[in-house]
């Protein structure tokens, strides 16, 4: 049977893929190590991350920073705050992203993208547990739990000699697989719903409270290049054409044309994804298999096979 859903922020787990990387999450968090995503582009590892925190009994803040956005001097500063007087302009002290996850957790996401002066910085305070700010005279001891994010693994940047391999080190061991959305249709199905109902709660107005069963197929068999939050951005569009319309659920062609254009011809989904998606409908209907059946565009019947079957 498909486990109970796990929510994480925007993040429904249900298939089983993305049940062992919540499970491991969940055994890691409450663990004083550095934690490493790995996963494509889009696939909800901020999100994960912020799992992490959440499970970790943790009372500090999240605090996330992404490398590849600022020059090295900046990723300094940012990491690690400055001193008044420290350079021209910097009239008080500023706190870094370590100082600010005292007691809680600093993601720092894009890791492909961290220069190897960042990375030493990095390692420093991994090593030492201290920073120290710019301009600064003394060292500031940290208490901030480190995650880190990589859409390519560990071996891979080693290769291109874009990691330090002192930090591979202290960072290989916990590591946590985050799987890309495509093929997870359960997943797709739950995500689809859940930001349906956002965008309705979020743009404030009326518009549609249902997805048609074809629409929602497509949705399914799409490979989602951009995952999760392609997928969001694929149903709000959807939410906003069939809002215009004033029409009750979103159809085939109120979805983005790369979706409504697409080829049919991977429209088949087979038996497991079937079943799975059946308990899906039936737990969001309130267990109405007639309701889960129009979610779906099946038999009641079918609803009930697949339930026994999956029971059974």
């Amino acid at each position: 049977m498909v486990p109970a859903a796990v929510a994480v922020g925007a993040v429904i787990a249900l298939s089983a893929t993305m049940m062992k990387s919540v499970a491991l999450a969940k055994r890691f968090a409450p663990l004083p190590r550095p934690v490493l995503l790995v996963g494509e582009s889009g696939v909800g590892k901020g999100l994960l991350a912020r799992f992490i925190h959440a499970q970790s009994g943790r009372r500090g803040d999240f605090v996330a920073v992404t490398g590849g956005e600022l020059s090295d001097s900046l990723l300094q500063d940012q990491l690690a705050g400055h001193e008044a007087g420290a350079f021209t302009g910097a009239q008080r002290r500023v706190r870094g992203a370590f100082e600010r996850a005292q007691g809680g957790t600093l993601f720092l996401d894009e890791l492909p993208l961290w220069s190897r002066t960042a990375q030493s910085a990095v390692l420093r305070a991994v090593d030492d547990g201290v920073i120290t700010r710019l301009g600064g005279e003394r060292d500031l001891t940290l208490d901030s739990r480190l995650v880190f994010a990589s859409n390519r693994p560990l071996e891979q940047l080693m290769n291109e000699g874009r990691l330090l391999p002192d930090l591979r080190w202290r960072i290989r061991d916990f590591v946590i697989e985050v799987p890309p959305l495509a093929g997870r249709v359960v997943d797709i199905a739950a995500l689809s719903y859940q930001f349906l109902d956002s965008a309705s709660h979020e743009f404030g107005h009326r518009g549609p409270v249902a997805i048609d069963p074809e629409a929602l197929e497509r949705l399914l068999v799409y490979q989602w290049p951009g995952n999760v939050r392609q997928l969001r951005s694929a149903v709000e569009f959807g939410w906003v054409a069939a809002a215009d319309e004033e029409a009750e659920r979103i159809d085939l062609h109120h979805l983005p044309s790369y979706l409504a254009e697409a080829t049919a011809s991977h429209t088949v989904l087979d038996r497991a994804a079937r079943r799975d998606l059946s308990i899906w409908a039936f737990e969001r209907t309130a267990h109405n298999r007639r309701r889960a059946a129009e979610l779906l565009g099946l038999h009641p019947n079918t609803i009930d096979h697949h339930r026994r079957a999956a029971t059974g």
